[in-house]
């Protein structure tokens, strides 16, 4: 059992963390956490499209060597976490893995320092309802959270996977449900 300790509730105490009972998201999210000592802050994060194809004249701001890289990006979208909070810490950096959105992996507390789980964590694709939901108005397709969740009782939609009780939904299965649709 790989075990880190964090002090996510900002109280000072310092609480073992069970790496290997996270999603490879949340476990390369509570890594870089503990390359900061514990406290919740900028997390650096990549995006999957490169600096030309996210940041409108990009080349009035980047070198032409950084265009084609990898787009960057200091990320510090944290829900507090109340020091009496039943949610487990576990549960809180699940949550927090998925506030980051989906097309965007985490690299670690520093740019150039991934931590050990990044790669893992860059694979771990999986959207929430509410990611879900945003993705299909952003194609056109306006689904309500009543219907979404209809649609995945009836096996209408693509299965979800689990986090605890939080169905996770996979993209490429999402675009493949989606195309079929018409």
């Amino acid at each position: 059992m790989a075990t880190i300790s964090l002090d996510l509730r900002g109280t000072g105490t310092y609480e073992d963390v069970d790496l290997d009972a996270l999603t490879p998201r949340a476990r390369a999210l509570a890594e870089a956490v503990a390359q900061r000592l514990g406290s919740t802050c900028v997390i650096w994060v990549q995006s999957d499209r490169t600096v030309r194809e996210t940041i409108p004249d990009a080349e009035c701001y980047y070198g032409a060597d950084e265009l084609d890289q990898p787009y960057r990006m200091g990320w510090s979208g944290w829900s507090r976490y109340p020091a009496e909070s039943a949610m487990s810490q576990h549960g809180y950096l699940e949550q927090q893995a998925r506030r980051i959105p989906p097309q965007y992996s985490i690299i670690g507390a520093f740019p150039d320092q991934p931590v050990p789980s990044a790669a893992a964590a860059a694979a771990d694709r999986g959207m929430t309802r509410d990611q879900v939901l945003a993705w299909l108005a952003a194609r056109g397709r306006k689904v309500g959270p009543s219907t979404w969740s209809s649609y995945t009782a009836r096996g209408q939609a693509p299965k979800p996977r689990y986090v605890g009780r939080t169905p996770l939904w996979d993209p490429e299965a999402l675009e493949e449900w989606l195309t079929r649709r018409g």
